[in-house]
């Protein structure tokens, strides 16, 4: 990557919190602030909560596999602790995976302290975010005052399958072009109904 491409990305990425901050402000579907979720749909990025539940996951597994005796007695000890304490580390991990296809299995081999395929989930993660909009599916956006409806009905490109090696989200077009800051800016916010005309 040249320093110019790393320029127009920091560029982009500038829109695309300015364009959360202003649609997080302009929200009035009465569901709390505008649809973050909208946001990182339309920058073809998935939710955080998958990101996060990525990294915490990896980092289980590079403790595991740490030769570092010091760093497995923590992990141990932060298992056994999960049985006592909801707010330890362990605890969210095991939280997170309520729900999972065969989430006993991988609780179990958490608890044992045994590496764990975080491939298993991806998947369920991903279609755990797509039923995220099911809800917005059936609502006209003219029948309900809604932002998240509105966008996803007329505005957000279709989702693709949730496999492993890709995101289902898409970036529109006009984010690829070489197009004007306040142009993309302006594009984004009436996609994201966060517009004032």
């Amino acid at each position: 990557m040249t320093f110019i491409d790393g320029y127009d990305r920091a560029k982009k990425w500038t829109t695309f919190a300015k364009m959360a901050d202003d649609s997080a402000q302009e929200d009035s579907d009465g569901q709390g602030h505008n649809p973050s979720w909208c946001v990182m749909r339309e920058c073809g990025l998935e939710p955080l909560h998958f990101n996060w539940f990525r990294a915490a996951v990896r980092l289980y597994i590079a403790l595991t596999q740490s030769i570092n005796s010091t760093t497995r007695k923590i992990i141990h000890a932060d298992m056994q602790l999960s049985s006592r304490c909801d707010d330890c580390w362990s605890s969210h991990i095991l939280s997170a995976m309520n729900g999972f296809t065969q989430s006993y299995l991988s609780k179990e081999r958490l608890l044992k302290c045994e590496p764990i395929d975080l491939g298993r989930y991806v998947v369920d993660l991903r279609e755990r975010h797509l039923d995220y909009w099911t809800p917005y599916s059936d609502i006209h956006p003219r029948e309900r005052n809604s932002k998240r409806s509105t966008y996803h009905q007329w505005f957000a490109l279709p989702t693709r399958r949730a496999l492993v090696t890709h995101s289902p989200y898409t970036l529109p077009r006009y984010m690829l072009l070489d197009l004007a800051r306040d142009v993309i800016h302006s594009v984004a916010h009436f996609r994201l109904c966060a517009h004032t005309l």
